[in-house]
């Protein structure tokens, strides 16, 4: 998927500052909020965050798998947004299929962010309903926070102590691990039952996934079934125990106009499908765990969700 730069048109306009709980040794750059979000949910599903664009409110679908913020066909048509023709756009998935329609935003709005005559692409084939999603394209130039126990998104500037983050409370254990963006997605390596695996962090995704060929061919599991219920899963120190894996079809399985066909499409969707072995952690998953990932140090900080009970609050200027 082509990786869109609309950043430029998105000027700061606020600033908040405060003290982080820890600092690294000999820093003294406290973590600096851009911004601070109350998101909306419904049970398990995606959080949604409140924007106004061309001066209605709206909800954009908070997507950390995703390479650009865009929208549903459906979605253009609810806000007369006109569909076009787009060179140079292209968005892919991973069956192969394309779109190169974009529509034109007069005017966006969030907390702390503002920008004028932005381009969004069209998604493919109706993509996720008749919404629209808040993509990388707009968090990567900010460390992003988000409770999942509170629905709570915070923007935060990169310009901190190093690993100098955790500034809600928690028990048990912090994870830590790198991120690399691969494909317009968020990923952190983990293990997996003891074996070492890649994991997808899908914000836009109900369920938590994996391809049957992975299940078989990596986690050795001969017949896995609808689901796969692996005994733990620990990203850095964070041990997840209670994670439920939905068993995909094979990319391109079914494929296909007659069997050799069938056969040559399933092959090359299981080649791709082994040469980046991954599992997708979607909401059901999500929902209970604290994420602060700091793409200025390319760094994921997880624990438990906080108790909004005892929550410590984000640094604030007095």
């Amino acid at each position: 998927m082509r990786k869109l730069h609309l950043l430029a048109a998105l000027p700061l306009t606020c600033l908040f500052a405060g003290a982080a709980l820890a600092q690294a040794p000999a820093c003294n750059k406290p973590l600096s909020l851009k911004s601070e979000i109350q998101m909306t949910s419904m049970g398990n599903g995606p959080a949604s965050i409140p924007v106004k664009i061309n001066g209605t409110d709206q909800k954009l679908t908070l997507a950390t798998a995703g390479t650009t913020t865009q929208v549903t066909e459906g979605f253009a048509k609810k806000l007369n947004l006109d569909i076009k023709r787009a060179d140079g756009v292209l968005l892919t998935n991973e069956m192969s299929e394309t779109s190169n329609s974009e529509v034109t935003v007069a005017d966006f709005a969030m907390p702390g962010l503002h920008g004028t005559n932005l381009k969004w692409p069209v998604s493919i084939n109706g993509g996720f309903g008749d919404g629209a999603q808040f993509s990388l394209n707009y968090m990567l130039p900010y460390d992003i926070d988000v409770d999942f126990g509170s629905d709570k998104l915070r923007f935060f500037l990169q310009d901190h102590c190093p690993g100098a983050v955790k500034y809600w409370q928690s028990t048990g254990a912090i994870g830590v691990a790198p991120i690399t963006v691969v494909r317009g997605r968020v990923t952190v390596p983990a293990m997996l039952d003891g074996k070492a695996i890649r994991v997808v962090i899908d914000t836009a995704s109900p369920k938590s996934s994996v391809y049957n060929a992975i299940v078989q061919n990596v986690l050795g599991v001969e017949s896995p079934g609808k689901t796969l219920a692996p005994k733990s899963l620990s990203i850095g120190q964070l041990s997840l125990t209670d994670v439920n894996l939905d068993v995909k079809q094979d990319i391109n399985a079914d494929r296909g106009k007659d069997r050799a066909e069938q056969m040559r499409l399933k092959k090359a969707g299981i080649d791709f499908e082994m040469a980046n072995p991954e599992i997708v952690l979607g909401m059901d998953t999500l929902r209970k765990l604290h994420l602060y990932m700091a793409f200025g140090e390319n760094r994921l900080y997880v624990t438990g969700t906080t108790d909004t009970r005892a929550a410590a609050t984000a640094p604030k200027a007095p």
